[in-house]
């Protein structure tokens, strides 16, 4: 069957000028509805879709965040990436870090967290995400002054298998909710 010229350019206009999809639909921030309890230990069962943990990189606007679900917790990062067909398009591209039956949070900070499974046969370790503070103090090159901050290091251990064994970020301590 052949198509003429024409109206082949014209669906081609058309479905250019539609976007195919690639408006992005409007999100809500889930940091709203999350009130933090400092002084309690161990994070009590919350509503699904309960933030605990987000942490975004200003640079490129990708986040880290550690989520209530229906059986425990999940971490997750989240990124922008082009569409491979039509790299006008992108979309959220969302990596599982991991799913917790447990969570427990600094009663000083609460974006220092230990989130685990629990196996079965009631041993844990398999799966874990913990973050960690950090103070680094660094001396400015031909002087003797010092600049100190702070960083939230978060390391997810994932041994499942097909799974990457470790993945480590590091935030700056006022990118992080």
């Amino acid at each position: 069957m052949h198509i003429p010229c024409r109206l082949s350019a014209l669906i081609l206009l058309s479905t250019s000028l539609l976007g195919l999809g690639c408006e992005v639909a409007p999100r809500q921030d889930p940091l709203l509805a999350t009130e933090v309890v400092p002084e309690l230990a161990e994070v009590k069962q919350g509503a699904v879709g309960d933030t605990l943990l987000r942490c975004e990189q200003p640079q490129d606007g990708s986040y880290l965040e550690v989520v209530q679900t229906a059986t425990g917790y999940e971490a997750a990062h989240v990124s922008e990436d082009y569409d491979p067909w039509d790299c006008r398009c992108t979309y959220e591209k969302r990596v599982v870090l991991g799913q917790y039956t447990q969570c427990r949070k600094s009663t000083v900070d609460p974006r220092i967290l230990n989130c685990y499974r629990v196996e079965p046969g009631g041993t844990t370790g398999k799966v874990v995400l913990s973050t960690t503070r950090v103070v680094k103090t660094q001396m400015v090159i031909g002087s003797s002054q010092t600049v100190s901050y702070s960083e939230l290091s978060i390391a997810a251990i994932n041994q499942d298998p097909g799974q990457t064994p470790r993945k480590d970020f590091n935030y700056g301590l006022s990118d992080c909710q």
